[in-house]
């Protein structure tokens, strides 16, 4: 079935020279572009994939917003986790519907809307945030993708370095970390963690993630399966010109990989 785009709606708008831009469908609305002003009204009620013009006439297509281009430029309060990244730790997280799954360090909601996705409402996503302005952003990033709160959203203003995790929280299949210091919060998630879950974290320097493999051996109770980063190069295809672009993403941040071990249990 043919989806219409309606008021509300998350698009890509793409240009005659391939740039992409993100737009919020609004009704009456106009938006001023470099390509022209566009009137919202004229890409309401049209086709994922649909070419419009411009008030001035230039064409632009248009399609259904991907997630990974709306987290990387929907409104932030800090760094984000970038696409590349967090599609390695979907993959090495073996993520997928119907996990409990828990994040600590909400940021702006980039790996949020993810995991949100990829639950499609199924299992659970719990997310420790200790600042309020943060969750406030993260909350209004996650209803503009969504259009609602998801029921399986469940967000608590708490400090996972120094407070236990509630009762009714727990148990988790996956932990992800995304704060400053991981190796402070591993005797938090530990025992919510299921023997055989997957424990995720993601830092940005080698001093980070020394630290926290450090920890992970003295508590002797996971398995260090792997510490990698991702890096993404794009190239340019064109006839006898092929190359790789100017500019690439190269290092953004580390992903330890750990699995609980059956002790004491």
């Amino acid at each position: 079935m043919k989806k219409k785009f309606k008021e509300g709606d998350l698009v890509e708008i793409v240009d005659s020279k391939d740039r992409i831009l993100l737009l919020k469908l609004v009704k009456g609305e106009k938006t001023h572009f470099h390509f022209g002003i566009l009137e919202h009204d004229s890409v309401i009620g049209k086709i994922d994939g649909s070419i419009v013009k411009s008030l001035k006439g230039e064409e632009v297509t248009v399609f259904r917003a991907r997630t990974p281009f709306y987290t990387v430029h929907m409104r932030r309060v800090s760094q984000i986790i970038y696409p590349k990244d967090i599609g390695a730790i979907l993959i090495h997280g073996d993520i997928y519907p119907n996990l409990r799954i828990f994040t600590a360090g909400g940021g702006a909601g980039a790996l949020t809307v993810t995991l949100l996705q990829i639950l499609h409402g199924k299992g659970k996503l719990v997310v420790y945030e200790i600042r309020s302005d943060f969750i406030d952003v993260l909350l209004k990033n996650v209803y503009d993708f969504f259009k609602t709160i998801p029921k399986n959203l469940i967000i608590r203003k708490k400090d996972v370095y120094n407070e236990t995790i509630e009762p009714e929280d727990i148990p988790f299949d996956r932990v992800i970390l995304d704060v400053p210091e991981p190796w402070r919060a591993l005797n938090t998630v530990k025992d919510a963690l299921v023997p055989g879950g997957i424990l995720i974290s993601y830092s940005p320097t080698t001093q980070q993630i020394t630290q926290t493999k450090e920890a992970l051996d003295d508590l002797g109770c996971f398995y260090h399966l792997g510490t990698f980063e991702t890096l993404e190069r794009r190239w340019k295809v064109e006839p006898l010109a092929t190359r790789p672009v100017d500019r690439m993403v190269a290092h953004t941040g580390f992903i330890v990989v750990a699995r609980k071990l059956n002790i004491g249990y």
